[in-house]
């Protein structure tokens, strides 16, 4: 299955070069473009074109997606979809599900339920993951299902458009109910956690995390977070510093009686279409087991 991009010529680009006008009005990448070339070609009218080809008012400009077989093993998974279209989809990820193949988890990973779902729907096409979540972690991850859609996300999370927001029921009740988490995070060398742990180093990279108090009970608090960044436990790590660690967080607090991971959830993403512009918001549901968690705090309130 091949799919593309079709502009028509307006009159203010007569007489300019094809990739000029993929440039400009597509703001397409040169690397996507030769992708592109290599799989289907640019079309002018119907007729295969160069790219340095010139163009009068009217012209129908197209770039076919070439097809891209996936070397991931597709199993079929339950997968919660939030959201999709032609373009994208929005998955709502369960705790416990690794969203890429690892020599630790080798199966059942977000990735091969999207290879499943792919093969079913016809697409030979690469798993595009947006932004990533830790196993533990549930919540909305946004997927590509072609380049052009990726890379368009893809810009928005680097120029922090794309926003995600996050619950988590933290130890300790804040005295600042509103508040940003300004600090750099680096790897933990020498540690028992074969380098996955990360802390608060001058030498880290830049990582800032916006707060907000929700809720509060006897020495347990729901907050919305929100990232200005996106580094590797980046929330977990923040919230530890602070001294409010996430209840659960077998790595940066300790294993909790009332819940068997980190009480952290990707509650939405907000972002504009990559192809309509048109302004999205997914939200994901609270798990299970985050409402237990947060009846149980009630109840011992």
């Amino acid at each position: 299955m091949k799919s593309g991009l079709t502009v028509e010529v307006l009159s203010h680009e007569d007489g300019m070069m094809i990739k000029e006008i993929i440039y400009s009005r597509l703001e397409l990448s040169r690397g996507l473009l030769r992708r592109m070339r290599k799989g289907g070609g640019v079309t002018l009218n119907g007729q295969f074109a160069h790219i340095t080809q010139r163009v009068t008012t009217g012209d129908i400009i197209h770039i076919r997606f070439a097809d891209e077989p996936t070397n991931l093993q597709p199993q079929r998974l339950d997968l919660d979809i939030l959201y999709e279209d032609d373009f994208l989809l929005v998955i709502n990820k369960v705790a416990g599900m690794a969203v890429y193949p690892t020599p630790a988890h080798p199966q059942n990973t977000l990735a091969n339920g999207l290879a499943y779902l792919w093969q079913e729907r016809g697409l030979q096409r690469k798993v595009r993951l947006v932004h990533r979540l830790d196993r533990e972690t549930s919540g909305a991850i946004i997927v590509a299902k072609e380049p052009y859609a990726y890379q368009g996300l893809v810009t928005q999370l680097r120029n922090n458009t794309l926003e995600r927001q996050y619950l988590a029921i933290v130890q300790g009740n804040l005295s600042e109910k509103t508040g940003v988490i300004d600090q750099p995070i680096s790897h933990q060398h020498s540690t028992k956690d074969h380098g996955m742990k990360r802390i608060i180093a001058d030498e880290g990279k830049a990582a800032k995390t916006y707060y907000r108090v929700i809720q509060e009970y006897p020495n347990y608090s729901l907050l919305s977070l929100k990232l200005a960044s996106g580094r590797t436990h980046q929330i977990r790590v923040h919230l530890q510093w602070l001294g409010f660690p996430i209840v659960g967080d077998h790595l940066y607090n300790q294993a909790s009686k009332l819940i068997d991971r980190q009480a952290l959830h990707a509650w939405s993403v907000r972002f504009n279409h990559p192809r309509t512009d048109k302004e999205l918001i997914i939200r994901a549901p609270i798990p299970d087991d985050m409402k237990t968690l947060l009846e149980e705090v009630k109840n011992k309130s």
